[in-house]
């Protein structure tokens, strides 16, 4: 089957939505049967991709594929969740179909015509997107517009940097000079903006923040896949890389920093908004270690397991802010008393995401912490341990706040039974993976023989 057959489907969705928006009204369920069976044909489709260069930009190996599948999976909450708004609709394909090319890239053009597909819709969905305060969305799509935009424009000064020693749009075939190490640092701190690793994070909790819920569940899976898949394109360029040696230690700074902000918040997405800093922490930690290892296929396995575990975990925890329009921590006082089957799954997603058995976030940790005690990297491990142990904190009083706590108000109402549905599938993806690592696991693992 063609490589591209995916992105055909997702830009045949782009065009389908921008075709409804022709209309006088567009009709929500038709929007909304459109967003969500652009992706999901897209992941049947990718059954039958194969390997293959199309030279010269586009190359379709076994890592980039295995990418898509948890990039457009994890994109499937917020198709399911859809507001049935045609303009939404188009930006949303369009940035899922942005992070499918910037899997198949051939070279680096191709991955900063990705890089920038995926981030231009991006922007204008989270000034759009959701109810509320629309000044304050506007602030945050602003913010992340121009750090996106430094973003763009570093990996831009790299990419000449190091096409002006090399002569290459591809990995280097000979060890670089000082010109080229810093053409691919100058990518790589390109790369770590997209993650929002520290101390280029300033930008995230604010837009997290600001989005609908389900926006931010969006950005803090499928967008972070497509950041790490991009990280790992650009330290994978030169055989010897001085800049890849400082990424365990800065994943584990941003897992640090992430752990301990969060304990500080009392607005749920905020809180979510560090956290996802925190786990991107873990993530860069992991891209480092594979790395230092080779490029060994068990760490990327590992890398892959953590996003498709991930995917659920977070998408889950901000489709219950909108399941439940619990907005603060005080609002969710005693709400187990209210709603005991949505407090129930929203805390088996916040014992995952805290990384306790037997839940997937466990074992998703704990293949991240033994890649790295194999090159070893002990102490940046050790480091990420101590951020894993502070998540506790807020993971746990969480759970604390709704079932030990009294009720504190009225319960907010909403009426969305598909983020609910979504809450209860991500709960019950995050016991199965626990449970039974070897889904996912045995998937990634025969994909790389």
């Amino acid at each position: 089957m063609n490589v591209l057959m995916p992105q055909a489907v997702l830009a045949a969705g782009v065009l389908g939505a921008l075709g409804l928006g022709l209309l006088r009204r567009p009709p929500a369920s038709a929007v909304r049967a459109l967003v969500l069976a652009a992706p999901l044909t897209a992941l049947w489709l990718m059954r039958g991709v194969e390997p293959a260069i199309l030279a010269p930009l586009i190359g379709a190996d076994v890592k980039g594929l295995c990418w898509q599948l948890v990039i457009v999976a994890g994109a499937l909450p917020l198709a399911f969740m859809s507001s049935g708004d045609d303009v939404e609709a188009a930006l949303f394909l369009g940035s899922v179909l942005g992070m499918s090319l910037l899997a198949v890239s051939g070279n680096l053009l191709m991955l900063f015509v990705g890089l920038e597909f995926m981030s231009l819709p991006a922007y204008l969905l989270v000034a759009r997107a959701g109810q509320g305060d629309g000044a304050r969305r506007l602030e945050a799509a602003l913010k992340y517009f121009f750090a996106g935009a430094l973003a763009g424009a570093v990996f831009l000064l790299g990419l000449a940097l190091y096409y002006a020693e090399t002569r290459r749009l591809g990995p280097a075939l000979l060890p670089l000079g000082a010109q080229g190490q810093a053409g691919v640092a100058l990518m790589t701190a390109a790369a770590l903006f997209k993650i929002g690793a520290v101390p280029l994070h300033w930008w995230l909790p604010d837009v997290y923040e600001a989005s609908a819920p389900e926006v931010a569940g969006f950005l803090s899976t499928s967008m972070k896949a497509a950041a790490v898949l991009f990280l790992m394109r650009v330290v994978s360029l030169a055989p010897v890389q001085a800049s890849a040696a400082v990424l365990p230690w800065l994943g584990a700074l941003t897992a640090l920093v992430g752990a301990f902000l969060a304990l500080r918040q009392e607005r749920l997405q905020r809180l979510l908004a560090y956290s996802s800093l925190a786990h991107a922490g873990l993530l860069v930690l992991g891209v480092g270690a594979w790395r230092a290892l080779g490029f060994d296929p068990a760490a990327a396995s590992s890398l892959l397991f953590y996003l498709g575990a991930y995917a659920l975990l977070s998408n889950g925890a901000f489709a219950f802010i909108r399941a439940s329009g619990v907005e603060t921590r005080a609002g969710l006082r005693g709400y187990a008393a209210r709603e005991p089957g949505l407090a129930a799954a929203f805390a088996v997603l916040l014992f995952a995401l805290g990384g306790m058995p037997p839940t997937g976030g466990f074992v998703a940790k704990l293949l991240i912490f033994w890649q790295a005690l194999r090159v070893p990297y002990a102490v940046a491990a050790a480091l990420a341990g101590v951020s894993a142990l502070v998540s506790l904190g807020y993971y746990l009083g969480l759970v604390r706040d709704m079932y030990f706590d009294a009720p504190s108000g009225a319960a907010p109402r909403c009426g969305c039974a598909a983020a609910r549905l979504t809450v209860l599938v991500c709960a019950i993806g995050a016991l199965m993976l626990g449970a039974a690592p070897f889904l996912l696991a045995g998937l990634t693992g025969r994909a790389w023989r």
